[in-house]
C-alpha cells in the first residue's frame, strides 16, 4: 500500500488518440485527488489537462509501419532511454503507459523487479486479437495491471496471470451535446447554403495524409462530376500536418477545422471519410454516416497480410463480425468506389440511416456502466493506495 502526501504519477502517450485518453485521465484523476505530481510525454491535451510538461513531441513518434519506422530506429531507442533516465530520475509511484506498445513495451520492459516499488499499469491493450497475440504473455511479465477498453480483450491476457479490467471506452467521454451555432459556423467556414458537407480525416501520421488525400481530391472531383451536389470539404487536419496539407491544390470548396470546433464539424457534416481509426468510432458515435479509407506501403501492406487474423480493420465491423460501416483498404482504396458509396449515402437516405441505427446500438457494447471510462481507470489506479 502506498502512504505518502504526495503521489507522483509518470505517464505516457506518443499518439494523439493516446493525448486524448491521457487527457481524460488526468482530468479523472485530479478530481479525486488532490495531492498529485504529473509528469511524463503527452501532447497539448494532456499538457492542458495538468501535465506538467512533455519530455519530447509526441510528433517525434508519429510514424506507421515497418518501412516508416525503419529509417527512425535509432532516434525511437534514443528516446526510450532518455524516457528510462528521466523516469529514474523522478521516481513515480505509478508508470502509467497509454497505447503504443512497440514503444511503451520497450520502456516497461527496463523496469525489472528491482523496481517493484513502481506500479506499472498499462492502458489500452494491444489488438492481440487481430495479430502478434505474443504480447499478451509478454505484456504479462511486464505490467501490474492493464485498463482494456473493449469487453472482450481481458481473457486474452488473464489467462497469462495479468490483472486485467474492462473500464469502458473513452467515447464516452466525449460530450456529444455540445452546442452548434450553424449559422456562425457556416460563415466561419465560408461554407454556402445548401451545400453538402464532407468531413475528411486522414489520421494523424504523415504517412496517412500522403497516401489518402490525393485518393479523397479524385474523390470528391468524381463527385461533382457525377452530381449537382454542391459540395464543401472540412479537413480535421493536426497542426504538425498543415505545412504538408498547404502543398496540395484542391478546386472545391473546402475550409480546415480546428481541433476545437471538430466535434461542431461532425455534428454539421453530412458524410465523413476517415482515415483514422479513433476518428471512425467518434463519427459514428455523432451519428455521421462514414466510409474507412486505408493504404499502408506496399511491403508493410504485405507483411500485415501475412499476420493480421480478422477481416475488418474499422471497431464498429469488429465488433458485429460484419460490414456496418464501408471499408476500402489498400487496392480497393480508389477513387471510383469511393466516390460510389459517398454519392449512396449523400442520396438515399434511408440507406445512411441503417448505417446510423446499427452503429448506435453496437456502439452501447462499449459501455460498462454510467461512470466514463477514465473515472473507472482512475478507481482501478488508486486502488493500491
Amino acid at each position: 500500500m502506498i502512504k505518502k502526501k504526495n503521489i507522483k504519477i509518470y505517464m505516457i502517450a506518443t499518439e494523439p488518440s493516446g493525448d486524448v485518453i491521457g487527457s481524460n485521465l488526468i482530468t479523472s484523476i485530479k478530481k479525486k485527488k488532490s495531492n498529485i505530481k504529473l509528469y511524463g510525454i503527452g501532447g497539448q491535451r494532456m499538457i492542458n489537462s495538468g501535465l506538467q510538461k512533455s519530455l519530447f513531441s509526441i510528433n517525434r513518434l508519429s510514424l506507421f509501419g515497418v518501412f516508416e519506422i525503419v529509417p527512425k530506429i535509432f532516434d525511437i531507442f534514443n528516446l526510450i532511454n532518455k524516457t528510462y533516465r528521466d523516469i529514474i530520475k523522478i521516481k513515480p509511484d505509478f508508470l502509467i503507459t497509454i497505447d503504443s506498445p512497440d514503444f511503451n513495451f520497450r520502456v516497461l520492459k527496463k523496469f525489472t523487479k528491482k523496481f517493484s516499488f513502481i506500479k506499472k499499469i498499462h492502458y489500452v491493450a494491444p489488438t492481440v486479437w487481430a495479430w502478434r497475440k505474443g504480447r499478451a504473455k509478454k505484456l504479462a511479465s511486464l505490467a501490474d495491471k492493464l485498463l482494456t477498453i473493449l469487453p472482450f480483450e481481458d481473457n486474452y491476457f488473464k489467462k497469462y496471470g495479468l490483472n486485467s479490467v474492462f473500464i469502458g471506452h473513452p467515447i464516452y467521454n466525449i460530450n456529444k451535446n455540445i452546442k452548434t451555432d450553424k449559422k456562425k459556423f457556416f460563415t466561419k467556414n465560408k461554407i454556402k447554403e445548401n451545400s453538402k458537407i464532407v468531413s475528411f480525416l486522414p489520421g494523424s501520421r504523415l504517412s496517412e495524409i500522403k497516401r489518402t488525400l490525393p485518393v479523397f481530391i479524385k474523390t470528391i472531383n468524381l463527385i461533382k462530376k457525377r452530381s449537382n451536389y454542391k459540395i464543401h470539404v472540412l479537413f480535421n487536419i493536426l497542426p504538425h500536418l498543415k505545412k504538408h496539407f498547404n502543398k496540395y491544390n484542391f478546386n472545391f470548396s473546402y475550409s480546415t477545422v480546428s481541433e476545437k470546433d471538430k466535434y461542431k464539424s461532425f455534428k454539421l457534416s453530412d458524410v465523413a471519410i476517415s482515415a483514422s481509426g479513433t476518428a471512425a468510432v467518434e463519427l459514428s458515435y455523432f451519428q455521421v454516416p462514414t466510409i474507412v479509407i486505408y493504404k499502408l506501403n506496399l511491403l508493410s501492406y504485405l507483411i500485415a497480410k501475412l499476420f493480421v487474423r480478422i477481416k475488418f480493420a474499422n471497431l464498429i465491423n469488429i465488433l458485429e463480425k460484419k460490414y456496418v460501416i464501408p471499408e476500402f483498404l489498400q487496392f480497393r482504396c480508389n477513387p471510383n468506389l469511393i466516390s460510389n458509396e459517398l454519392l449512396l449515402l449523400l442520396k438515399d437516405k434511408k440507406y445512411s440511416k441503417i448505417q446510423l441505427n446499427k452503429c448506435k446500438n453496437i456502439l452501447l457494447k462499449l459501455k460498462k456502466n454510467n461512470n466514463l471510462s477514465s473515472d473507472n481507470a482512475v478507481k482501478e489506479i488508486f486502488n493500491e493506495i
